[in-house]
């Protein structure tokens, strides 16, 4: 029997520059099988510059599929020193509807620190810090020992090593000047989390305005000083383990922050977000992916499998019909 396929225009935008890409081509390819089940035309397309996206906006698609942040503007110059556009601000200029958050949450997501902020302000967990920038490098603070220090606007692990769990003044000031070195980066100095770390998928339900939300655990290899988290090596060699939560208070109290973060940071649609539990065994936020990604092996796809065995397939056409149906309600 044939299935009557919906008219809808999707393009699924992505970038061939590994700087600029949250999207493999792997997943590309994986979304756009799923989404041509149901949709009548849904294409790939890459955006590297503004030509490309200034033609991407000329096809006029009704829904865009964002696997990428930011668009250099100056293909004369290199990444670095090439102002940027967000495309999702762009898409919102020129009326074409995206997936997920809009820009000022995709902002929070890329500045750890403000994002940080933000949730305190709500009055959510999340561990005291400082931050230490590279124009006015500062190693002056208040808070306790052992200390975790990482880039303030990288994300997949970047900057993060053994060396990023800190137990002195020394030890602290040189990862620091590592961060502003290598990484290019503003330094987050947290006070660290010795506990259990999590990821936690949160949804829009598609029928109301209420969030849902999916948690699994992560573990890690311990490093040679018995400390367990994401570091970037780990997150090549692919190494962590995925858990299911069958703890029923731990797993209402993760939902219920996560859901919080969630709302503060006025995130949309759907996300990540990830938390970690103290000495004391209480969840606190980590950091946010409000642009995660949408491969069949990431970690949102396992929140869905792992949580409500949704197959990977739905979890896609779910997350469009999230966004046509926002896009609807404002006609």
């Amino acid at each position: 029997m044939k299935i009557e396929k919906i008219d809808t225009y999707i393009e699924i935008v992505a970038s061939n520059d590994p700087r600029l890409n949250d999207l493999p081509e792997e997943a590309r390819l994986t979304i756009l099988a799923a989404l041509q089940q149901r949709y009548s035309k849904v294409a790939i397309t890459i955006v590297d510059n503004m030509e490309d996206l200034e033609n991407l906006v000329a096809k006029k698609p009704d829904l865009v599929v964002l696997g990428m942040g930011l668009v250099p503007l100056d293909a004369s110059k290199s990444y670095d020193d090439s102002p940027k556009v967000w495309l999702s601000n762009y898409l919102k200029e020129n009326g074409i509807n995206f997936t997920g958050s809009g820009t000022e949450a995709l902002l929070l997501q890329r500045n750890k620190h403000e994002a940080k902020q933000k949730v305190m302000d709500a009055g959510l967990h999340s561990s005291a810090y400082f931050v230490s920038t590279i124009l006015q490098p500062t190693f002056a603070h208040n808070l306790t020992f052992p200390l975790f220090v990482k880039p303030t606007n990288r994300g997949d692990g970047k900057g993060i090593d053994e060396k990023s769990v800190v137990y002195s003044e020394a030890e602290l000031q040189s990862k620091i000047v590592s961060i502003h070195d290598e990484c290019g980066s503003d330094a987050l100095i947290e006070e660290y989390l010795p506990g259990r770390e999590f990821s936690v998928a949160v949804v829009k339900q598609s029928d109301s305005n209420e969030l849902f939300a999916m948690p699994i655990e992560l573990t890690t290899p311990a490093d040679t000083k018995g400390n367990s988290f994401l570091s970037e090596a780990i997150k090549k060699a692919d190494s962590e383990q995925v858990l299911i939560i069958n703890d029923s208070e731990l797993r209402n109290s993760l939902t219920q922050l996560a859901m919080g973060v969630f709302k503060a940071l006025g995130s949309r649609d759907y996300g990540r977000i990830d938390l970690r539990l103290d000495a004391s065994g209480v969840p606190h936020f980590i950091e946010a992916n409000l642009m995660p990604g949408l491969s069949d092996h990431g970690y949102l796809s396992r929140c869905f499998a792992m949580n409500k065995q949704i197959p990977y397939d739905v979890m896609i056409l779910s997350i469009i019909d999230l966004a046509l149906k926002r896009e609807a309600e404002l006609l």
